[in-house]
């Protein structure tokens, strides 16, 4: 008997080891699937901000691409409403909670751009807030090159040119800057780089660490994201104090067991990130701006019953268009008919008249001895004499003078370049390169020309085709070609598509590095070469083929063209 009682004890003793496992291992399951639940609702409250974020600066009505300022604790609280500053600038400023609300603050009206709002905005934040599964709002850090500059009163300028480096420590800003500040950077849970082209960053804290404190009113960024040792160096997602400040993505410390010698303890993470690259906001961007232009040109049709002609591409001086020009860049400028003339008097004498409204300088280089000297607009470099402007360039006896209508003379043997115009016949001593560099010399007369041109669709008021003044603000007519068919010429096709009058590609940014395209260089902007601007040899023949590339043909390190159909 009593062997028969210790059997039936040692099974129900097995039993109930076996039930207690079970409600454990069940106990963990559910735990582990709740996580799960927790974490998908984190991550879409993450890409849908993301989303919203991106449609709010695309559509940003006066300034397309900029981005709002955080909602920081500094006003002693997080209320929803995007804090600018209006003082000096520090790079703190640049991270906090994500904007929603229609609060007080003395930011930019994006409705508008210009009234300071006090009170309720018109467009404030993103009109919604975002929270991660356990109810904490969002957080957000964004690049300075997306934000207004309260300092200065200034917009960025935001085209794809300000996506490459080197980047100066002068913004891409309307301060005199001419490249935009690095980018924010992502790290993966190992500290190596994800991507150094972040225009913004949003963040998920979850729930307060072992190290964290949320009771008081406005808890600093540390109370909420977090950060974790990698070997001596130590990343934060709390602080922003550069502006290729790094946030990292690590693994969750409840998915961490102790047996885990790959992180340094103590470890404490829960942050969840996701982040908006600039090529991502630049290709929705693209849309906003080849919207404008296709808008613009179908206008000017429908009011003229034809496409106008293209302007020179690279011609930065002016964007006007060319008789006959059925490809290249946007013709934004009004019409114009402009000339300017060279003679070559003797071997050392020689005279020029072409206004500083029509070229950006003029270039005088010498032979013979280095000039020593120069004065007003005019700057040497060895024996180069550089004009904007009223100036002269001397050595002794000799100098090279240009006056402030652009009248300019030498009295020594040497050669002129015309450069920043845009023209589109030349003559007899002087010879052109795509029509915006002319370069002039020997004895002779010489002269160079823009033709007189009527189309203009985006100055003629009686077309209602206006482009909005972000737009060549931004200078986005630097980064998009334009082909038309006009008359009795043959339709375009694209990918297959046929009876395209009209299209648009907007060009992007220059690729830089390999892999290169069809060039096999590194692209220069501004250039009238195609190769410079279009990236494979379809688009780059398609000036004189009518035959481009797929309309959803995908991007890529060497090809980042985007062609847009305007008509039919």
């Amino acid at each position: 008997m009593w062997t028969k009682q210790k059997g039936t004890a040692l099974i129900f003793i097995a039993f109930i080891l076996g039930l207690g496992a079970a409600v454990y291992v069940l106990k963990t399951y559910n735990a582990d699937a709740a996580r799960a639940r927790q974490d998908e609702k984190t991550y879409k409250a993450l890409n849908d901000a993301k989303v919203a974020l991106i449609a709010w600066a695309v559509n940003y009505s006066s300034s397309p691409g900029q981005m709002p300022w955080p909602d920081r604790n500094l006003d002693v609280n997080y209320d929803g409403s995007s804090d600018c500053e209006i003082g000096t600038f520090d790079y703190g400023y640049l991270l906090g909670q994500l904007p929603s609300q229609p609060t007080t603050s003395p930011c930019l009206d994006p409705k508008t751009g210009f009234n300071i709002y006090t009170g309720f905005s018109t467009y404030p934040g993103l009109n919604q807030v975002f929270t991660d599964a356990q109810g904490n709002r969002l957080w957000y850090a964004v690049s300075r090159n997306m934000i207004y500059d309260y300092e200065h009163s200034e917009n960025p300028i935001i085209n794809p040119g300000m996506i490459n480096a080197p980047h100066a420590i002068t913004p891409y800003m309307r301060q005199g800057g001419t490249q935009s500040y690095p980018w924010l950077t992502v790290l993966d849970r190992n500290g190596n780089l994800v991507s150094d082209r972040v225009a913004a960053v949003i963040i998920a804290p979850g729930s307060p660490l072992e190290n964290q404190n949320r009771s008081t009113s406005a808890p600093n960024a540390s109370e909420f994201l977090d950060g974790f040792m990698i070997g001596a160096a130590n990343y934060k997602n709390s602080d922003s104090t550069q502006a290729n400040e790094n946030f990292i993505m690590g693994e969750d410390s409840r998915n961490v067991p102790a047996s885990d010698t790959t992180f340094v303890k103590p470890y404490y993470f829960n942050d969840k990130l996701v982040y908006i690259t600039i090529d991502e906001l630049m290709m929705a961007l693209e849309k906003r701006a080849a919207a404008e232009v296709k808008t613009a040109i179908k206008n000017y049709k429908l009011s003229t019953g034809y496409n106008p002609y293209a302007a020179i591409l690279g011609g930065n001086k002016n964007y006007s268009c060319v008789v006959g020009a059925l490809a290249g860049a946007l013709p934004i400028a009004a019409p114009r008919t402009s000339s300017c003339t060279y003679t070559g008097l003797t071997s050392t004498s020689s005279t020029s008249n072409c206004s500083f409204t029509e070229v950006d300088s003029v270039i005088f280089t010498k032979t013979g001895a280095d000039f020593d000297g120069s004065s007003g607009a005019c700057q040497f470099n060895t024996k180069a004499c550089t004009c904007s402007g009223a100036g002269t360039c001397t050595l002794s006896t000799q100098l090279f003078t240009c006056d402030s209508a652009g009248l300019c003379s030498a009295n020594m043997s040497g050669t002129y370049q015309f450069s920043g115009g845009a023209f589109d016949s030349v003559t007899s001593q002087c010879t052109s390169s795509c029509g915006t560099d002319i370069t002039c010399s020997g004895i002779g007369g010489g002269a160079f020309a823009h033709s007189s041109c009527t189309d203009s669709p985006f100055n003629d008021a009686t077309t209602n085709s206006k482009l909005p003044v972000w737009f060549t603000a931004n200078l986005w007519q630097n980064y998009i070609y334009y082909a038309a068919q006009r008359g009795a010429s043959s339709t375009l096709s694209a990918g297959g598509r046929s009876g395209i009058t009209a299209l648009a590609i907007t060009t992007g940014y220059p690729v830089s590095t390999t892999p290169f395209t069809e060039k096999g260089a590194a692209q220069v902007r501004l250039s009238c070469n195609l190769s410079d601007n279009l990236d494979t040899n379809i688009n780059v023949t398609g000036n004189a083929t009518g035959i481009y590339e797929s309309l959803n043909k995908p991007r890529s390190p060497n090809y980042n063209d985007q062609i847009f159909v305007i008509s039919p």
